[in-house]
């Protein structure tokens, strides 16, 4: 090996560790669904829970308290709920009234309705980003 190159040798393995191996330190991973998706996905689990409160007091009269009660009228629901939302959902005592809360790490979501009307309606966003909103006003 000619002596210059020796004398420039440990300089172009600095250099070569510069090049590849710094840059794959820094370099931001991800894994997951992005923030816009799982604001969506929360959503869309609210709307689920809120729809499926509806068809479960047409169908008996009055509301539930219990998430399990509402995954058979709505199968969607789980696919929403296994992303590790955090659901909170409790009816008045009569079951003409019902409270919703849906959290993920991006939103959360709070939804009162009485009868067919909705009382109450809040949304606050967690974590900002791309395609992070509150939903409109529900019906």
């Amino acid at each position: 090996m000619p002596p210059n190159l020796r004398r420039f040798l440990p300089f172009l393995l600095i250099a070569a560790v510069f090049l590849f191996l710094v840059p794959t330190l820094f370099k931001k991973h991800t894994a997951g669904p992005s923030t816009s998706t799982r604001a969506t996905q929360t959503i869309d689990a609210m709307n689920l829970i809120d729809k499926g409160e509806q068809r479960y007091r047409a169908a008996h009269g009055q509301f539930t308290s219990h998430l399990a009660d509402l995954l058979p009228l709505r199968k969607q629901l789980a696919g929403d709920l296994a992303i590790g939302l955090s659901v909170q959902l409790d009816a008045s005592t009569n079951g003409q009234s019902f409270l919703a809360q849906v959290a993920s790490d991006v939103l959360s979501l709070v939804r009162a309705r009485e009868g067919n009307k909705v009382t109450a309606q809040s949304c606050l966003i967690l974590k900002g980003g791309s395609g992070v909103t509150c939903p409109t006003a529900a019906k």
